[in-house]
Order: C-alpha cells, then structure tokens, then sequence
C-alpha cells in the first residue's frame, strides 16, 4: 500500500480532531456562572438582566436550582403572574402580568435579555385552561406583532 491509499483516512483524522479542538475551546457558560462549583446554580449565582424570568424559564422542574441538564445559554424566556385586585369603584379585577422575550448569555460575560412586558385581561372567574389559553393568546399576538413590525 501507498502513502495515497492512506491519505483519504488521515485527512477525516485531521478534520475530526480539528473539529474536537474546536468544540473544546468553546466557552462553557454554565461554569463560568457557577461560582460556588457545585455543578447547579442558584437564583444568587444568576444575576443577568431579567434573571427572574431567565431562571423561571431554565428551572423546569421547579426546584429552585438550574441543573447543567436544565441549563440552555440562549433560548426564549417567559413568565406570567395571575394577578388581582379591587378597582376604586370596589370592582373585582384579574389580570395576566406577563413579561416575555429572548435571552442570549453568550460566554457568560456579554448578556442580552429583550423582554416584551404587559398585562393581559382575565375574567375574576377564569379557570386554569382560561389561563393557559390568554398565555398563547398573548405568544401569538407578540409573533404577529413582530412580522408586522418586519414588513415595515
């Protein structure tokens, strides 16, 4: 056998252990955010703008630490409060709060958080699928919303 016969092989080498040496010199964000070390991070060890909804969207097992399995460092973010209250008028009011958008957390050091932020009316009586329902009413209206701000 020739050195040509070999040359297919040694260029997949080559190209594969420059691809692994590239995949290894990416940042690993979670790390560089856990500062303590042990391997979760805590809502202390996030303080990123917007953590509250970046830590509520990344916590998906609600347990109140973002495990590395749990932890994505880009993504969309949202949260939803059912709020309430009484009007001057003693009328009865409920209401959606909701703050959603996209996070980027990049190498852990340059962080973006673009947030939409509003309230949503809900009727005093509205039942959990009521609630999940005004939750993609308000998702699609924000996507509607971007394709008509796209147009212009």
């Amino acid at each position: 056998m020739s050195f040509y016969q070999f040359k297919p092989i040694t260029i997949g080498l080559v190209i594969a252990l420059v691809g692994f040496g590239a995949l290894a010199s990416e940042p690993d964000v979670f790390a560089k955010l856990d500062a303590d070390k042990d391997g979760r991070l805590s809502r202390t060890e996030l303080q990123v703008p917007c953590n509250r909804e970046i830590f509520a969207t990344l916590d998906r097992n609600s347990d109140s630490v973002i495990e590395r399995q749990e932890f994505k460092s880009s993504g969309d973010m949202a949260t939803y409060e059912d709020k309430g209250g009484i009007d001057d008028k003693g009328v009865k009011l409920r209401w959606l709060e909701f703050r959603v958008g996209r996070f980027d957390l990049q190498d852990g050091t340059f962080i973006t958080c673009n947030a939409t932020e509003g309230q949503y009316p809900l009727e005093v009586t509205a039942s959990r699928a009521d609630i999940e329902q005004a939750k993609r009413t308000i998702q699609s209206r924000l996507v509607e919303d971007a394709a008509r701000s796209a147009k212009r």
